[in-house]
């Protein structure tokens, strides 16, 4: 059996060369990548840049001869083979996007065993599992007309006489077979247009980069830095492809956690890193050590852990929504606080009212307190424990971390820390309560950070008053500008100084315009209601 080209140090290797490997099984596609993603027209650049001589970058493999994971069978229309016994794994780390679009126009479709109808849900894995036109089959068939020296799709162009396949261009008989063809006064043009494409596709070089190792962890790391501009991976992706088998499919279980249980409650786009750290929970393992290979171990054991936990996941989110009016993950002050009320609702599915009303004030007093700051992976353990714990005594246990102290807000407004937060909830709060209905919490929703606006004009001189959170105002960014009008000018109504928490002693320094005075008094007064808000569960809670 013929060794692989590539080796143990970076090289240049024919493009054809490395099709050829893709084709016989010396290199794979693993699952945790998306094999296509890329538009047409992407596509087209990458084959202007092998016409005009243009380098389109490395290509990076990880080579392991310990670690198996399940790989793609198919790669556009064509089916793969596996790779040949006794060989080292070599993984695809880096290029999938553009070995994609080329392995699809420059290989035959009649060379290969192609997709049939029984191999619908290879396709879709072959196909990025996309809903689009970028996902047909046909668009993988390239033709290059000789007349606009371009490059058109089987799908969206019509094809012509002076369009050759492109993948022709590294089978010399069949291009001169084809080239027989053409007739009419360009021919002579036609054939030498044609003869230039296929030498410039059969001369490319590309630079080949492996990475050996074995250790799953190192792999993921590299795939995550040299793709930190394009395909996001999570461990998710890895752990997906270490746990792939006929019977158990990870990415799609998490579909069916998203659609089938979040989707209902405004939870679909929650990330998949949660829910592995929920299930590294449900198996007792550390959320942060425990790597992608250990993980995947117990959940070939225990493949229901998945929607265990995201049946868990469900309740938690409600519980969010409904007792804690905090209706979205991009809400919740932390992650790891869905994490461990995750956790918590599989641990106790069906908590009492006491309970509750326990993990209602865990909530925010561990968000007041930033409590999950910070927090290293063996903190996390001892915060699940001391869960479970006081879950089934029905009291506080907080052993975790110090005790409670109430974390004042940062001069510099950012929403996406705890404690700006926790602010925001207390704005929505404010016109919450004034019907009855959720106003407020409904801004955070459509709007997140946009929905918490700048009132009192910048300077240069009093930047900081500009930047402090009491000069942020809850409004859907449409009424953002009729607002910030009568805050300037102090033209607020009962009702708006009410929505906004700005009291009469604040509005008065508003209307003689010292606006310093103003934002100093409206977060001494947004600073009593948080305390008001607070001190209650911790007189209450606080061990």
């Amino acid at each position: 059996m013929r060794a692989p080209s590539f080796h143990s140090d970076p090289h240049v290797q024919f493009l054809s060369q490395l099709l050829e490997e893709v084709s016989v099984g010396h290199l794979q596609v693993p699952r945790f990548q998306r094999p296509l993603v890329w538009k047409w027209e992407q596509r087209r650049e990458l084959l202007r840049s092998i016409r005009d001589g243009i380098p389109i970058g490395s290509i990076m493999v990880w080579r392991t001869a310990r670690v198996a994971i399940d790989c793609y069978e198919y790669l556009g229309p064509h089916r793969l083979s596996s790779p040949p016994d006794g060989t080292t794994h070599q993984y695809l780390l880096d290029g999938v996007q553009r070995l994609s679009t080329l392995y699809g126009a420059l290989r035959p479709v009649s060379s290969d065993k192609t997709i049939t109808e029984n191999d619908e849900d290879l396709q879709a894995d072959a196909l990025g599992e996309l809903n689009d036109e970028s996902a047909k089959v046909e668009n993988f068939q390239v033709f290059f007309d000789t007349l606009t020296r371009d490059f058109f799709n089987g799908v969206d162009d019509d094809v012509t006489p002076s369009m050759i396949p492109l993948h022709l261009v590294f089978d010399s008989i069949a291009l001169l077979q084809f080239q027989r063809k053409f007739v009419g006064d360009g021919l002579e043009e036609a054939v030498k247009v044609s003869d230039e494409i296929a030498r410039a596709f059969r001369d490319y070089k590309i630079p080949i980069i492996p990475i050996t190792t074995d250790d799953v962890d190192m792999a993921t790391r590299t795939f995550q830095r040299i793709n930190s501009q394009g395909t996001h991976m999570s461990e998710a992706h890895m752990v997906h492809a270490l746990t792939w088998s006929d019977s158990f499919n990870l990415n799609q279980k998490i579909t069916e956690v998203r659609n089938g249980i979040l989707a209902g409650l405004g939870w679909a786009g929650l990330d998949g890193d949660p829910i592995l750290k929920a299930c590294k929970a449900a198996f007792g393992l550390d959320v942060y050590k425990t790597n992608a290979q250990e993980l995947s171990d117990v959940l070939k054991s225990r493949p229901d852990v998945v929607m265990e936990v995201g049946e868990a996941l469900g309740r938690a989110a409600k519980f969010l929504n409904k007792v804690c009016r905090v209706p979205t993950p991009e809400l919740v002050p932390y992650s790891l606080q869905i994490v461990l009320l995750t956790e918590a609702f599989r641990h106790c599915p069906v908590p009492d009212a006491a309970r509750e009303e326990i993990l209602y004030a865990w909530l925010w007093m561990t968000t007041y307190g930033e409590l999950f700051a910070g927090m290293s992976g063996d903190q996390v353990q001892v915060a699940l424990n001391d869960m479970r714990e006081m879950l089934d005594s029905c009291r506080p246990v907080w052993t975790w971390r110090r005790p409670f102290e109430e974390r004042p807000l940062n001069k510099s407004f950012d929403f996406r820390g705890a404690r700006a937060k926790a602010f925001a909830f207390r704005l929505a709060a404010a016109q919450d309560g004034l019907k009855g209905d959720r106003k407020g919490t409904e801004i955070l929703v459509d709007a997140g950070r946009r929905g918490l606006v700048h009132m009192l004009p910048w300077s240069r001189e009093k930047r900081s008053m500009y930047s402090n959170p009491a000069n942020r105002f809850l409004v859907q960014p449409a009424e953002a500008a009729s607002l910030r009008e009568n805050v300037v000018s102090g033209n607020l109504s009962p009702e708006q100084c009410e929505m906004h928490l700005v009291s009469l002693e604040a509005l008065g320094y508003l209307q003689t315009g010292q606006y310093e005075r103003f934002i100093e008094i409206r977060a001494a007064n947004i600073a009593v209601l948080e305390r008001e808000f607070v001190q209650p569960l911790v007189r209450k809670f606080a061990p």
